[in-house]
């Protein structure tokens, strides 16, 4: 399968801040049900496979990047776009959707394991020189949203490898949304509770409704203490 265009939201150049958000890998191994008829798609059709992202969002499916279309994606990039405005003003979006950029750093997944541990290492370096590095040119977000510390990592050797942009383009961390299992039964404390009702899940009506999928829902709404944690480790004031 060929490398593949970000998700681009139609007024992603109009709006500020530019928001691109990478995830760690594609994933499009047999055992995941869900990319079983995409998967034949896209091999009959090589352009169809180049933009599907874009394409999927054309024809109301969800975005096939899973922490994407559970919500974990759109709702970290509100909570960055509200942590932008505290300080250089502005206002939220009417929909995140089409304001953000969103894809995977590493375009490609094994054939017989899709885990971010599996990944060849020469995958990483391979697709931030070949793939990511060009899309930070052309895209030239504000912030960009890496997900995982292995992400973040291979970002910032992209930076290395191109300095002039490292300045100018804001880099935030956080987990991935497949590795918080624990955190669902986390209890919030009083004032974490507070933040979650009146400042997160207020940011939810900015995320276009999934599309009725059995594989691909909305998930991020169980597991509060994620965003909790991203809001802390970003230093943010809210």
């Amino acid at each position: 399968m060929p490398a593949y265009i970000p998700f681009i939201g139609p007024r992603y150049f109009a709006y500020r801040p530019r928001i691109l958000c990478y995830a760690i890998n594609q994933n499009l191994s047999p055992h995941v049900p869900w990319t079983n008829d995409w998967v034949k798609r896209w091999a009959e059709d090589t352009e169809a496979a180049q933009d599907r992202l874009n394409r999927a969002a054309f024809e109301e499916r969800p975005i096939p990047i899973r922490p994407y279309a559970e919500g974990f994606i759109p709702l970290v990039a509100l909570l960055a776009v509200q942590r932008w405005i505290e300080t250089c003003g502005g206002q939220l979006p009417e929909t995140i959707d089409d304001v953000i950029a969103v894809t995977n750093f590493v375009k490609f997944s094994t054939a017989q394991d899709a885990s971010s541990s599996s990944i060849p290492k020469v995958w990483w370096s391979e697709c931030g020189s070949q793939h990511v590095k060009q899309e930070i040119r052309v895209l030239e977000p504000d912030i960009i949203l890496g997900f995982g510390q292995k992400t973040v990592v291979e970002i910032k050797r992209v930076f290395g490898s191109n300095s002039s942009s490292e300045g100018q383009i804001e880099l935030l961390g956080c987990r991935f949304p497949a590795r918080i299992a624990s955190i669902k039964s986390r209890h919030l404390t009083s004032w974490e509770s507070r933040i979650w009702s009146t400042k997160v899940l207020p940011l939810t009506s900015k995320i276009r409704k999934p599309v009725r999928n059995p594989f691909l829902k909305w998930r991020m709404l169980n597991f509060p203490g994620y965003f909790i944690d991203v809001i802390s480790s970003w230093d943010s004031p809210i």
